[in-house]
């Protein structure tokens, strides 16, 4: 069975963009999620994962409380975002970052190196 990635992204095309990759390499999807609450209730579905990409900013809404979750259910959680590391909440910069626009080979190493941390 194919590691389970949550995906918390509000722009349509960049959700697309990292569902398309991550499947291509053989990962499975929960969600794009393109808010908190939508992500929050994934997770409270009981609906698991394996690892999580979040975007720091969901239409001028933090994505902290989908972090906070994260952290207390155990997953691992990388952060891709148009902020630069300073600009993000001090629990959010200490996570991986990848900074928009990404590589989808970037992305994929870290998934995988997200996973491998499990």
């Amino acid at each position: 069975m194919s590691a389970r990635i949550l995906v918390v992204e509000d722009e349509f095309f960049i959700a697309q963009e990292i569902a398309d990759v991550l499947e291509a390499a053989g990962f499975a999807l929960l969600g794009p999620c393109a808010t908190v609450a939508a992500a929050l209730a994934k997770l409270a579905d009981g609906q698991s994962c394996d690892a999580a990409l979040l975007d720091a900013s969901l239409r001028h809404e933090s994505s902290m409380p989908v972090a906070d979750a994260l952290e207390t259910l155990g997953i691992p959680f990388a952060v891709v975002t148009g902020f630069s590391v300073e600009q993000l909440p001090p629990r959010m910069a200490a996570a991986p970052v990848l900074t928009k626009p990404v590589r989808g080979e970037e992305l994929v190493r870290l998934v995988r190196e997200l996973i491998a941390v499990r």
